[in-house]
């Protein structure tokens, strides 16, 4: 009975609840009139920075990859907090949300819908937009 309870106020329940939330929220901000013009940007950077965490991190290690994914992004999003840039901070807060969701499981997969949704609507795969990271180039 206790733990029920602790389960739905701190545990998994909590957060797939939590991370559903913020992801209306964020996705519902875009529509409106002041995100209006960069919900296309957001949602281009969204599907690389997707992208580049599977592959850079996920499907190379299971068990750690999803902490280093989310030590990675949490890093870049402190940086674009500090720079003030809007457009990488929301495309940032989504792709965060999105691991953590991926991570809780089936009851937070309200938010993985509406994010996969975001993304079809303003950024669909094509060949010149692939959503994949060009390979980094040694200068």
């Amino acid at each position: 009975m206790i733990k029920n309870i602790w389960n739905k106020i701190f545990g998994p329940e909590a957060e797939a609840r939590r991370l559903n939330r913020d992801t209306k929220y964020i996705l519902h901000a875009l529509t409106e009139e002041h995100y209006g013009p960069i919900r296309a940007e957001v949602a281009r950077d969204l599907r690389k920075d997707l992208d580049h965490l599977h592959e850079t991190f996920i499907e190379k290690d299971e068990v750690y990859g999803y902490k280093r994914a989310q030590d990675h992004m949490r890093r870049m999003h402190n940086e674009a907090r500090k720079q003030r840039d809007q457009q990488t901070l929301t495309a940032l807060t989504l792709a965060i949300i999105y691991m953590r969701a991926e991570r809780v499981g089936p009851a937070a997969q309200g938010a993985c819908d509406a994010i996969h949704a975001y993304l079809d609507e303003w950024a669909p795969v094509t060949e010149e937009n692939s959503g994949v990271l060009p390979p980094a180039t040694a200068d």
